[in-house]
């Protein structure tokens, strides 16, 4: 009961659901299949943690589209979950992402806004988040000499894309992946 006032509350002040209709991933697969998707709906998984996620187009807000938990391995995420928002854009294939960062005590909170863009072939949406940098001259402390020397670390993963994988429907609406061979 409490849950259920608090995501009314959540909903009727911040304009966003809590919890959605928990589904399986075979209830969301059917799901997928007797509807006509945009290019971004669809069942799609974190590569990093192998959470699965249903997009879908929201009901009350048109055009925008809800992230919702289908399946992973945090005990503190549930299915059903509404982990996020995508929003569109004037680029199609791009989207300003609202993704939940934090869990409390009974709802997903602290909002992260990045921005995600779906792939040509419509297979990943990569996301890129805002970064800040800083970077401090140590060189002009050192006498004229050794400014001559320069020393900087870049690390490769770093420059990795981030994102989800599409895992239904395929390319080929059969559910086939360009990622993996489809064994018969």
């Amino acid at each position: 009961m409490t849950r259920f006032l608090y995501c009314t509350i959540c909903l009727l002040m911040f304009g966003m659901q809590c919890h959605a209709q928990a589904l399986t991933e075979k209830e969301a697969r059917h799901w997928c299949d007797v509807g006509a998707l945009s290019p971004v709906e669809g069942i799609w998984e974190y590569p990093e943690d192998g959470a699965r996620v249903l997009i879908q187009e929201d009901i009350a807000k048109p055009s925008t589209f809800t992230i919702s938990i289908i399946s992973t391995a945090d005990c503190r995420l549930q299915p059903g979950d509404i982990i996020g928002r995508l929003y569109p854009s004037v680029d199609p294939r791009q989207f300003r992402l609202e993704q939940m960062t934090r869990k409390g005590k009974f709802s997903l909170m602290n909002p992260f806004d990045c921005t995600a863009t779906l792939s040509a072939d419509k297979e990943s949406l990569q996301v890129k988040s805002p970064k800040i940098t800083f970077r401090i001259n140590l060189n002009t402390l050192l006498p004229r000499f050794w400014r001559i020397l320069r020393f900087s670390f870049k690390n490769p993963t770093d420059e990795l894309p981030a994102g989800l994988i599409k895992i239904y429907p395929g390319y080929d609406h059969n559910g086939s992946m360009r990622r993996k061979v489809r064994v018969l």
